[in-house]
Parts: structure tokens; C-alpha cells; sequence
């Protein structure tokens, strides 16, 4: 053995390469199957909504123009498209309105945001459907793929410049692999190519956002799976990618132990996440729910309102998103889907949140900015002490009198508790609803139960097939 073989062996990329191949038996699990299964239509039901949205309408405009090879489907879309293309709009779609599962993490004694794991689930389909793989393996590589994006973030600290969107071309890598059947050579070549690919500043998710927000998990799936389809070839990848001081040590903390990459599996990270009821930033969802209530009890006195207090939990993620300035009077749609003054404000007017809410830039007219102007910000550690592990808000409707309405939030129908995962119901209802004004009742029906029996299906090239228009 010569002494490039003995370093090429002991990399933190070939550990990683066998772990993300291994039998693990969590990954077939009664419990994580059903979760992938609920959170896969999900996402399902999260392409189809933005069928008409503006970045995944110019993807499918570009493939359309290049021509793609007619292999996978395209969610919501009469063509077909090449595995890549697929990956792209697909992803593309998933994640354009936000609407996509949320993951939060705990770190320094504090919660934060984890991320969206569903921005690179669609990948993990149509590589499915391109290899005409089994329903389980599948979904195996899709709760393998969640518990590496969490433990790609842990080991990103908090006060990072890089977003944690850099681990998703890696999980996209990996879960393809897995499905693809590579072996742990071509395995660790495909994750060391997409680790050279994948850091994203995070600027993408701050300031005035533009549409790289959206769609930056997409261009890495899409990145990913194209280096791991290099690698079934042999191409090779810069195996020290994370040990060497000149790879990816500056995304990822080597201080925070690479080891943690490859350790066991305890609790599975896919049962801590949680489905999106509302078109909106997953912080805020509480927030929507409490406001429902306080319309409910308003009951139509919108004009005697004088201010509206909006208490969130005490974290550090809540107050840089309380002071992010372009939110607060939001001037685009990304900005007003993560607005903690505009969101409150047009569901009390409304007693709704869908994409009704956001058509011809409701953020803008005189009326609702009037209201959203009367939307004051704070934080409550007691608050955060009662939900430890959610986002919890209460909202406080001061009205001309005095009288004053108060509600709140403590978990919004889509949290996943990890003993029991998530409820069936909010996410079939979620389906149903976005999907009404395209699918027919029938459809509907036969979608839900073929994807919720996903692992039993020996291709899901027909399942997949069932997406399209």
C-alpha cells in the first residue's frame, strides 16, 4: 500500500461515502418511511403551487428552448425532461413559493433555523424514476440524504458567512449515489466533486432577496446529481476536500468533528420536520395561525385597530429576522412571504393566507400598509420557554376603546413531534387544496394513495408518471 492509497483510505470523504451507502436499518423504519412518505407529497403539492411562478417558469422556458431528452416527468408539465432538467425545475418548483417543509436545530443552547430539506428531495425522484428504482430504496435515500443535511449544518457554526443551502448539491450527490448503486469508491468521488461545488454565501437569504433565494437549491441539486452521474463514469473527485486547509474547512468547522458525519444514527432528523400549512417563512407560521383566530374574533372591526403587538420567541434567529429593515415594509413578493409585520397584518384583514394574498403586490396598497404600519415587533423568553422547540407567537390587537384581543400560538398544525412524526391530515388537506384548481377529485385521490404507499412500489416511475399533466 502506497502511502496516496493510505491517505485516500483514512479521508473524512471515503468514512462518509460508506455511511452514506450503509444498510442502516433507521432508514427503513416503519415511522421514517411513513415521514418521507407524507413530507414527499408534500413537496408534491408545494411544485404544483408554483406551476405559475416566476423562477420555475423561466426554467421550464429554458428547457423547453434546449430541448431536454424525454426521460423523467415534470411536476405539473405535459413534457418530459432529461434526469438533470427534471432535478432542476422539479426542485425549482418545490421550493419556489416557500411553501416547502422547515427543520430547526438546536445549537448553543438556542434554536435556529436548520433549513429546508425538501429543496433537494426531488432530486432523489427523478433519479428514482431514471433508474426505475424501488419505491423503499427511494425513500431510504431520502431520510439518509435528511439526516446528512443535518449534520452537514451542525457542523457549519452559526455566525457563518456560508448558507446552509452548501450542503444541499452534497445530499443531492449522496442520495443519488445511493439510489444509482455506487459503489463506495465512485461514492466518495461523487460527494469530494459535489463538496468543490457546493459553498453558497449567504446573501442569497438576507438583505433586499431576489430570486437566488428560491433557486439556489436547485442549481446545487441539479449540480449534484450531474457530478455524481460523472463519477458512476470515473470521474474522480479532490478527495481531501474537507481535510485539507484548502478545501471546504471554512464551510465546514473541522472543530466541530468530522467524525460527527459518520457517527450512528439516534433520532432521525426527517421526524423533526415540519410541513408548511401557510405560503410563507417557517418562523412566521405560528404567527398566521394566531392571527386566523384574532380575525375570527375581530369580526370585521379591521378599522378600529390601532396597533397590533406580534410576540415571538426569544431566539437569536427571531431577532435578525425582526431587524431585517426590507421586511418590514416589504417591496416583492420574496420579502413579503418573510414579513412579520405585513403576513399578521393581511390575514387579520382577509382571515386568510394563500397565494391570494400576495397577487398584485398586496404589500403595496395604501391599505395594507397602513395596517402593517401598526404591527410592533418584540420577543418573550417566556414564550420561547413554553415552546422549546417550535416558534410560538402571541398577537395582541389593541382596538380604539381599549379593548384588546389577544391570541397565540404554540405549534402549527404541521409540526412534526419526533416520537410520532407528522399528522396525515394537514398535509393531505394541504394537497387537496393546492392542487383543486388543477387536478380532478379522482386524481387527487389516487395521487395521495399511491404516494403515501410509496415504499411498497417496485418502480415509481409509475407514480412519478401520475405528476405530470
Amino acid at each position: 500500500m502506497n502511502d496516496m492509497t493510505a491517505i485516500t483510505r483514512e479521508s473524512s470523504i471515503a468514512s462518509l461515502a460508506k455511511w452514506t451507502l450503509s444498510a442502516e436499518p433507521a432508514f427503513v423504519s416503519e415511522l421514517a418511511l411513513r415521514q418521507a412518505e407524507l413530507l414527499t407529497l408534500d413537496s408534491v403539492a408545494c411544485a404544483y403551487s408554483a406551476r405559475n411562478a416566476g423562477a420555475p417558469r423561466r426554467v421550464a422556458a429554458m428547457i423547453e428552448e434546449l430541448g431536454s431528452r424525454p426521460t423523467c416527468t415534470l411536476i405539473g408539465h405535459s413534457a418530459r425532461g432529461s434526469v438533470l432538467d427534471a432535478t432542476f425545475l422539479n426542485c425549482a418548483l418545490v421550493r419556489s413559493q416557500d411553501f416547502n417543509d422547515v427543520q430547526f436545530i438546536h445549537k448553543d443552547g438556542k434554536l435556529h433555523i436548520g433549513g429546508h430539506c425538501s429543496d433537494v428531495l426531488a432530486a432523489a425522484l427523478a433519479v428514482g424514476e431514471a433508474k426505475g428504482a424501488k419505491g423503499q430504496d427511494v425513500l431510504a435515500a431520502v431520510i439518509m440524504g435528511y439526516e446528512l443535511f443535518r449534520r452537514l449544518r451542525d457542523l457549519m457554526p452559526m455566525d457563518s458567512v456560508w448558507d446552509g443551502a452548501s450542503a444541499v448539491g452534497v445530499v443531492a450527490a449522496a442520495m443519488a449515489g445511493r439510489i444509482i448503486g455506487l459503489d463506495e469508491e465512485r461514492q466518495a468521488n461523487a460527494l469530494a466533486l459535489a463538496m468543490a461545488r457546493c459553498a453558497t454565501p449567504s446573501i442569497v437569504r438576507y438583505g433586499e432577496l431576489s430570486g437566488a433565494k428560491n433557486m439556489v437549491g436547485a442549481l446545487l441539486a441539479r449540480e449534484g446529481v450531474q457530478l455524481t452521474l460523472l463519477a458512476a463514469k470515473g470521474m474522480t473527485g479532490p478527495r481531501q476536500v474537507l481535510d485539507h486547509r484548502w478545501g471546504m474547512q471554512e464551510v465546514f468547522d473541522p472543530a466541530l468533528g468530522f467524525e460527527r458525519l459518520w457517527a450512528p444514527v439516534g433520532e432521525l432528523f426527517i421526524l423533526r420536520s415540519h410541513v408548511k400549512t401557510f405560503a410563507c417563512i417557517g418562523t412566521a407560521q405560528t404567527s398566521i395561525v394566531a392571527a386566523l383566530e384574532a380575525h375570527r374574533l375581530l369580526a370585521g372591526r379591521v378599522g378600529e385597530i390601532e396597533a397590533i403587538d406580534v410576540i415571538m420567541a426569544d431566539l437569536p434567529i427571531i431577532r435578525k429576522q425582526q431587524a431585517e429593515k426590507p421586511r418590514l415594509t416589504p417591496s416583492t413578493h420574496e420579502t413579503a412571504d418573510h414579513s412579520f409585520t405585513f403576513l399578521p397584518a393581511v390575514v387579520l384583514m382577509d382571515g386568510e393566507l394563500t397565494e391570494r394574498q400576495y397577487v398584485n403586490e398586496r404589500w403595496a396598497e395604501p391599505e395594507t400598509r397602513a395596517l402593517t404600519a401598526k404591527v410592533r415587533l418584540s420577543v418573550s423568553e417566556e414564550l420561547r420557554a413554553r415552546s422549546p422547540d417550535a416558534m410560538p407567537c402571541q398577537i395582541r390587537v389593541h382596538l380604539a376603546g381599549g379593548e384588546v384581543i389577544q391570541t397565540e400560538c404554540l405549534y402549527p398544525p404541521g409540526h412534526s413531534f419526533p416520537e410520532r412524526g407528522l399528522a396525515r391530515e394537514p398535509v393531505v388537506e394541504k394537497f387537496r387544496e393546492v392542487t383543486e384548481p388543477i387536478l380532478t377529485a379522482e386524481r387527487q385521490d389516487r395521487i395521495i394513495e399511491e404516494v403515501l404507499d410509496l415504499r411498497n412500489r417496485r418502480t415509481i416511475a409509475p407514480v412519478m408518471s401520475l405528476l405530470g399533466l
